[in-house]
């Protein structure tokens, strides 16, 4: 497969970085964001962020310092922009970007100020910094802790060395991918354990190589991308490496472009992207490369087919045993509509996309109180095989009891498998249940846990609705916690006119069945016009409203240990909305971070149907 010429970014620019993260609401899909750099005369703080849906570059709030030759890395929500250079020496700046808000803030700064250094997340949630210059060629790691909000010192590398390469394998380990030093231009990859706190030696590059990038494909396979040779020349040379079998490094299809200095990440539909750079031709490039891999997985790879908050994937059965449909218009093949108070079982659906049987894969059912809190009880536990290559639907030995009349509840299912190379982490009680926004590989539709809300209602134009929520914190200490409602319109017929139309006929052609309706697709979600419905969040303690715009409603409310806090959303149909439209109420639950874990954000989408 070669590479392809995608949409270019709005600046040209070297020495950026880029990351895949969240877009800008919880269960809308990826960007890849392409954050600093220099446009060829000076630094710049720009950043843009690309749809991978829309194919477009669109640019987002600028950093608060202009940098090149900066590091980047990125956690559920946050983007970490970390060290580099305005142009008149090493920084120690840190900023972080909240997507949600689309601002940057300052952070506590890198202990040791440096640029063209490298940056990556690790599995513990860390972020490390490793590497660079700052007169001196670093070995130097430090590692940012978001729950501790500070930073640690970390074992050096065994080769101090700048404008090196920086990834986080599947395997959870570190890899450091060449760079320069005083001794010139290096072939060396070298790779960190971060639980052992300790650096082993790896194969080397097949060629020296600064200024390159990297990233890992959805195969599993770190990729070193482009660079500057040892004779001071770009390259466009690709290399993959394969850490279950310890390399060799095989040649890869070359880029289309040589250039060094360049970004790259693999996005959320599965593409690894060259971004940016510079070569002989242009001081800075506007260039972006795209680069399709196979992914014939050979170690077990269970997964959940849908993930997010309304998955087809999680079974409901009512008291006669028959599947409770899922989220679409009233009465109709997708409606969910549980009776109040009731039992239903449980069932999910289990993929394996590998070649070995998925053999000790554990499954676990939980039922979320209130439909955005954190806390929540595990219903029934499961040990599977999947099949390889196939699926397998599991029963919960325990039921589902819904909530009361106008009760929000939450069905969630996790996984774990201890030789998966995504999902073996097994979630012992409902806050370590994994995100199921995030998809292992990026832009797969491998999840690790999905949630299916269990109510919907019907209203006529001009009618006042209003939802109860809790949400609710388990913790030792007070916690900050920000709600935020959106509101979004699905207009009667929108799946027969334009490009919707389009793809819908073309799954049809193609003989998929899709079993949900095209607007709760993630990335479909995200592009749905914004409905001014007079949103409001109500406190019980409490008459202020928060922050209100149209289709936008925010509060924050202090929660205390274990408390469960009870709020309300109310808002009215438009009076010009027409029978058959679909409005789509999102709530959010923003939960700080604690020691041991990463921010999490809970969600529930209401349905409202027009009558």
């Amino acid at each position: 497969m070669a590479w392809t010429n995608e949409p270019s970014l709005g600046d040209a620019r070297n020495g950026l970085a880029a990351v895949t993260a969240d877009a800008s609401a919880p269960g809308s899909g990826y960007r890849i964001y392409a954050v600093g750099g220099s446009d060829g005369n000076e630094a710049v703080a720009t950043v843009e962020s690309y749809d991978t849906l829309a194919k477009n570059w669109k640019t987002v709030n600028s950093m608060n310092t202009v940098r090149l030759n900066l590091a980047i890395a990125s956690s559920p929500g946050r983007v970490y922009a970390i060290g580099g250079s305005d142009g008149g020496g090493p920084l120690a700046t840190h900023e972080i970007y909240d997507l949600a808000a689309d601002t940057w803030s300052a952070a506590p700064s890198l202990p040791t100020a440096r640029d063209a250094l490298g940056a990556a997340t690790g599995r513990d949630g860390r972020i490390y910094a490793i590497g660079g210059f700052n007169g001196a060629y670093l070995a130097t790691v430090e590692a940012y802790d978001p729950s501790a909000n500070d930073w640690i010192t970390r074992a050096p590398m065994p080769t101090g060395r700048s404008n090196l390469a920086v990834v986080a394998g599947p395997d959870g380990l570190i890899y450091a991918i060449g760079g320069q030093n005083a001794n010139g231009v290096v072939d060396v990859m070298e790779i960190f354990d971060p639980v052992s706190n300790s650096w082993v030696s790896g194969v080397s590059l097949p060629a020296p190589r600064w200024a390159l990038a990297s990233a890992v494909g959805p195969d599993g396979l770190i990729y070193a991308i482009g660079g500057i040779g040892g004779n001071g020349e770009p390259q466009a040379t690709v290399y993959s490496y394969d850490p279950t079998t310890n390399g060799p490094w095989t040649v890869e299809p070359s880029l289309l472009t040589a250039q060094g200095l360049l970004a790259a990440d693999t996005g959320p539909d599965g593409l690894i992207y060259a971004i940016g750079g510079q070569n002989f031709s242009a001081p800075a490039l506007s260039t972006v490369e795209a680069f399709r891999v196979s992914t014939n997985l050979v170690t077990p790879d269970p997964y959940i087919g849908n993930g997010t908050y309304q998955s087809p994937d999680i079974i409901l059965l009512d008291p006669s045993n028959n599947p409770v449909p899922l989220g679409g218009a009233p009465g109709g093949a997708w409606d969910t509509l549980l009776l109040p108070n009731t039992y239903y079982g449980i069932q999910t659906v289990i993929y394996n996309d590998s070649n070995v049987a998925a053999t000790n894969t554990v499954v676990r059912f939980w039922h979320f109180l209130g439909g955005v809190g954190t806390a929540g009880a595990q219903v029934d536990e499961q040990v599977t095989t999947v099949p390889a290559n196939g699926s397998v639907t599991v029963s919960s030995a325990n039921p589902f009891l819904s909530g009361g009349a106008g009760q929000h509840e939450c069905v969630a299912v996790s996984i774990a498998n201890p030789e998966s190379l995504y999902f073996n982490v097994d979630p012992m009680n409902a806050t370590d249940v994994i995100d199921p926004t995030v998809a292992h590989p990026p832009g797969s539709s491998h999840f690790g846990s999905a949630w299916r809300n269990t109510n919907s209602t019907v209203l006529g134009q001009g009618a006042r609705w209003l939802f109860p929520f809790q949400v609710s914190f388990e913790g030792a200490e007070l916690a900050s916690v920000r709600v935020v409602v959106t509101a979004s319109r699905v207009p009667a017929g929108w799946e027969h006119v334009g490009a919707i139309a389009e793809l819908r006929r073309t799954l049809d052609t193609a003989g998929v069945n899709l079993r949900m309706p095209l607007f709760l697709v993630p990335e479909i979600r995200s592009h749905l016009q914004v409905a001014d419905m007079g949103l409001k969040i109500h406190l019980s303690d409490s008459e202020e409203e928060g922050e209100r715009t149209a289709g936008v409603a925010a509060h924050r409310m202090t929660l205390k240990p274990g408390q469960k806090t009870s709020f309300s959303v109310s808002g009215t149909v438009p009076h010009n909305a027409r029978p058959g439209d679909v409005f789509l109420v999102n709530v959010e639950a923003h939960y700080p971070s604690k020691v041991g874990r990463r921010p999490a954000v809970v969600e529930y989408l209401e349905v409202v149907y027009v009558k």
